[in-house]
């Protein structure tokens, strides 16, 4: 599987790819938090101003963007191993969260997509035609750029224990 010990490239490699990962997750969460909140509120004023026959397909659309969003919330969970760690799990969140805008300086610098808005379109570039292009601009990811040289034996550590890298 390659050696993941704390300083190797690969090791680095994980950490960034984990950090990207994470950061597009929480961006596609809270943007999908955001699309529903917005279908909902317009299908209330559509029942009280317009008609139900409006307002309820419109609240069905809400609820169904309310229903990916925890199906991709579960599906990040799995990968991640989040939950599952206790203690550490917080631990872990909070140097996450401590990187966020870290993570899209350093995606700013390789030229990939880093705005809240547009980082979820990186995901797609991941599926799409692009893929070559994304995955070498990826390899250029410092996560020394990103995660303090003193916080990252304790991030590969809490990444280890959940068993996201071995």
């Amino acid at each position: 599987m390659g050696d993941f010990r704390q300083g190797t490239a690969q090791s680095r490699w994980a950490l960034g790819r984990y950090l990207i990962g994470r950061a597009i997750a929480r961006d596609l969460d809270r943007g999908l938090y955001i699309l529903a909140v917005a279908i909902l509120v317009s299908a209330a004023l559509a029942w009280w101003l317009v008609s139900p026959w409006v307002g309820v397909p419109l609240m069905l659309l809400g609820l169904g963007v309310l229903a990916i969003r925890a199906v991709a919330g579960a599906v990040v969970r799995g990968l991640t191993g989040a939950g599952r760690r206790g203690a550490g799990d917080d631990r872990l969140r909070a140097l996450v969260a401590d990187t966020g805008m870290d993570v899209r300086h350093e995606l700013r610098r390789i030229g990939l997509p880093s705005r809240p808005w547009t980082l979820p379109l990186l995901a797609i570039r991941l599926l799409g035609r692009r893929r070559a292009d994304t995955v070498v601009r990826m390899r250029e990811f410092r996560a020394d750029n990103v995660i303090l040289p003193a916080r990252v034996d304790e991030l590969h550590l809490l990444l280890r224990s959940g068993g996201v890298i071995r």
